[in-house]
């Protein structure tokens, strides 16, 4: 009789490990699903800023951009940062920053607030009129070359030929500005 209790002890015993591996299996299966899931939604949901103003077609992805829509975003950057007065430079730049990274914004935020109270305090407009652009897909750099004009108040400065760099950062569907910086042209 003993025996017999050890027999179906054992029997029952094994069942229940069975019983523990299948439900086992099924939660690691379901693991695996939810974590192919949560995966699939984080990489494809995305933000794309677009300039207002569309000139020409342009092809994005969750990783990737052409260089048509990085030439527009340039141009706007640009025109956002180029293009202002005292009564409007808190305004462009603050949609500058709208367009700023998280990892740039320490370092561009603060320039920006500090050129808005020189821009104001000194009475200073500029316009910036497009020559050229240079696109750079793989590194996702634009350089933008034009005319820079200057006022202060009413007077006007000479108008100057500059180029600005601006970077770009493109993670999982959204570009953002890393950096805008002037550069010196070679003669």
């Amino acid at each position: 009789m003993l025996n017999n209790n050890k027999i179906n002890i054992l029997a029952l015993s094994k069942a229940l490990n069975g019983l523990l591996l299948l439900f086992t299996i099924g939660l690691l299966f379901t693991v695996v699903i939810l974590g192919g899931t949560l995966a699939t939604q984080i990489n494809s949901k995305s933000r794309t800023l677009v300039p207002p103003t569309i000139s020409q077609a342009f092809t994005i992805s969750d990783g990737a951009v052409d260089s048509s829509y990085l030439q527009q975003m340039g141009e706007y950057v640009t025109y956002l940062k180029l293009n202002m007065t005292p009564k409007n430079v808190e305004r462009q730049y603050g949609q500058l920053l709208d367009y700023v990274g998280s990892e740039a914004w320490s370092n561009i935020q603060p320039t920006l607030m500090a050129d808005a109270q020189q821009i104001i305090k000194e009475n200073v407009s500029s316009r910036f009129d497009v020559d050229t652009v240079n696109v750079s897909v793989p590194t996702l750099k634009v350089k933008v070359t034009g005319t820079l004009q200057k006022h202060v108040g009413s007077r006007a400065l000479e108008p100057e030929l500059a180029s600005y760099i601006v970077d770009f950062a493109y993670e999982y569907g959204e570009i953002s500005v890393l950096s805008i910086r002037k550069i010196k042209e070679s003669t």
